[in-house]
């Protein structure tokens, strides 16, 4: 029988797995292209082939090396983070790509005990002008950065 000496390295390994498969199954109907002439499942399917092999190989090291044992969740900072992402998503189309990044840095620095209001103010500003500034100043995507 095989015993898992790193349980948390081995769930860590398993997630990896999970998450490269599910992406490949989500662009299963994109077209892939050649490295020349690249489709839109060429660079997102390298990533999840990256993201498998790197799982394996975390889930087998869990095998062969001791590591730390599988230690609870913290489930308030999880769901802030899945949360803060969701409404990402949400709130872009109506709010603008900077507001929906302060907002998410605002949800998601909630997960953290004893982070300043004053440094999540700072941080949620910052990060939007760098996401203008990078989205829609450098590479010129064409999409809504501000809600007016």
């Amino acid at each position: 029988m095989v015993q898992i000496r790193s349980p948390q390295d081995f769930v860590a390994g398993l997630f990896f797995l999970a998450a490269g498969a599910f992406a490949l199954y989500g662009m299963a109907d994109l077209r892939m292209g050649t490295a020349m002439r690249m489709g839109p499942a060429y660079i997102p399917s390298l990533i999840s082939w990256g993201l498998i092999v790197t799982g394996a190989v975390i889930a087998v090291r869990a095998l062969v090396f001791s590591g730390p044992r599988l230690e609870r969740w913290a489930l308030t900072p999880l769901l802030l983070i899945c949360g803060g992402t969701a409404a990402f998503g949400l709130i872009i189309p109506q709010l603008g790509l900077f507001l929906a990044s302060v907002a998410i840095t605002a949800v998601v620095s909630f997960g953290s005990k004893g982070m300043p209001l004053r440094q999540i103010a700072v941080l949620g500003l910052a990060l939007g002008a760098a996401a203008v500034g990078l989205f829609g100043g450098l590479l010129g995507l064409p999409m809504r950065l501000w809600p007016w």
